[in-house]
């Protein structure tokens, strides 16, 4: 008797395989991702999010995002202190503004962080950055066409 397929790949292999395209996939999207612990030591963070924070500076040792952040926006971090859910979104699209020394020519100049705890997971924050530069150009422009009253 001819096989017409394959024989099913072990479990193992499909694991890995499902691994490996995740991280491929994570890798490649157009915003920056980082997953992080509470005390916001980073245990992983997309290319995108490096390409992001990079203005805010990395310093030395062990990357933590608030200290990253602390520059820019140090009210992160009490946003995540004072958030007692076991899971659930703590901030959405919260706006740090790039101080003008951070900026160079056509980079980011307004991010949006959503922060979310998960639950059960052991590295508990997802953080999502977003380029709001253009949304908040937009804004700007839009609040000084108005008719003064």
């Amino acid at each position: 008797m001819a096989m017409d397929h394959d024989p099913p790949a072990p479990p193992q292999a499909e694991l890995l395989a499902a691994y490996q395209g995740l991280l491929q996939l994570v890798h490649h999207l157009p915003v920056g991702v980082v997953q992080a612990d509470r005390d916001g030591r980073i245990h992983l963070m997309n290319p995108k999010a490096t390409q992001m924070l990079a203005p805010l500076g990395f310093g030395e040792g062990e990357l933590n995002l608030f200290d990253i952040l602390d520059r820019a926006s140090p009210d992160l971090r009490t946003l995540v202190e004072v958030f007692k859910g076991q899971q659930g979104l703590i901030c959405e699209n919260h706006r740090i503004e790039l101080p003008t020394y951070m900026q160079g020519g056509a980079r980011t100049e307004v991010l949006g962080l959503t922060v979310t705890q998960l639950l059960n997971v052991a590295h508990s924050l997802l953080v999502v950055i977003t380029d709001e530069t253009h949304v908040e150009r937009l804004r700007r422009i839009k609040a000084s066409q108005r008719p003064a009253r």
